[in-house]
């Protein structure tokens, strides 16, 4: 059933690292708690708010998911707590339930909750203590019963990015897991990989430090596949920005010995050097040539022989 579970909330990953998280996770669902999910970006976050919801007894009911980074139309205090009739400028013209009632009897996961305004945080936090909310323009509050998972950012050094954040919310009744970054589970990495990976590709994989954890791995996985015409990733296929141990690029360079493919080397420095300017460029292809200062019929080129159908 955990495994089901754990795949329906789309958590990857077989490593005890993981597995002890998971574990925590489960108890944690056990509970009636908010909870504190602490981690650097990337940690899959909202997964673990997934999981633990898809195992607790609201698990019939849904959990809406609300980024507080992002703009929207109206309001995040609209967003999240609606409005009564005609008191919100261009709204609709009826009464409008926010987030949190919506999601009554279920849960609700804000992620990059920095980014709300020290006035939304106190109404969350009353959503917390008492179970109740307030339209905007209404005289009365309404009663809900919603778990809130918030989303707590952590720097590579594992501290708190806003310390005071976390601070506010320790008197409430509240739960704390942390979710592990990847550098620490470095054998999930291959399950996140649609090839197979050579001994090359899996040493630079493994190696690497990945400050964007997962969603960077994806992005490079991703990426990296797209141009990889083989069933395996090799080492040259890889993606990687340039902040990994091939900063110095004649230290990188093979030392040539009999039998030498100086023609079939420079070849794949060629592609790898046109794949990293399309990727630069958003896959602008007039873009990449500028960048390598090359004709825009070369990348074409390129592009026509080893781009995606």
């Amino acid at each position: 059933m955990l495994e089901d579970i754990k795949k329906k909330a789309g958590i990857v990953g077989q490593s005890k690292v993981i597995n002890e998280a998971l574990d925590e996770a489960a108890r944690i669902a056990e509970t009636s708690s908010h909870v504190l999910i602490l981690g650097e970006p990337g940690t899959e976050k909202k997964e673990f708010a997934k999981f633990i919801h898809l195992l607790s007894e609201r698990a019939s009911n849904s959990m809406t998911e609300f980024n507080c980074d992002i703009h929207y139309k109206f309001s995040k205090e609209v967003e999240l707590f609606g409005h009564e009739k005609g008191v919100v400028k261009g709204s609709m013209s009826y009464r409008r339930p926010g987030l949190f009632e919506s999601a009554n009897m279920g849960s609700v996961f804000l992620e990059s909750i920095s980014q709300l305004s020290s006035g939304n945080i106190q109404k969350i936090k009353k959503a917390m203590v008492d179970g109740s909310v307030q339209r905007i323009g209404a005289d009365m509050t309404e009663k809900i019963d919603t778990r809130v998972f918030l989303d707590i950012e952590l720097d590579i050094r594992g501290k708190l990015v806003l310390p005071s954040l976390k601070k506010r919310f320790a008197k409430l009744d509240v739960v704390e897991i942390v979710i592990p970054p990847l550098r620490k589970r470095p054998e999930d990495i291959p399950s996140f990989c649609n090839k197979q990976l050579s001994s090359g590709a899996h040493e630079r994989l493994y190696s690497y430090d990945w400050p964007g954890n997962i969603h960077q791995l994806l992005e490079v996985v991703r990426n990296s596949e797209l141009f990889c015409l083989s069933e395996t990733l090799h080492a040259e296929d890889l993606l990687l920005p340039h902040s990994d141990h091939f900063q110095d690029f004649y230290s990188a360079l093979p030392e040539p010995e009999q039998g030498f493919d100086m023609p079939s080397f420079l070849s794949k420095v060629e592609k790898q050097l046109i794949i990293r300017a399309i990727y630069k460029a958003g896959f602008n292809l007039s873009e990449a040539s500028r960048i390598l200062g090359v004709s825009a019929k070369t990348v074409r080129k390129f592009w026509e022989e080893y781009g995606p159908d």
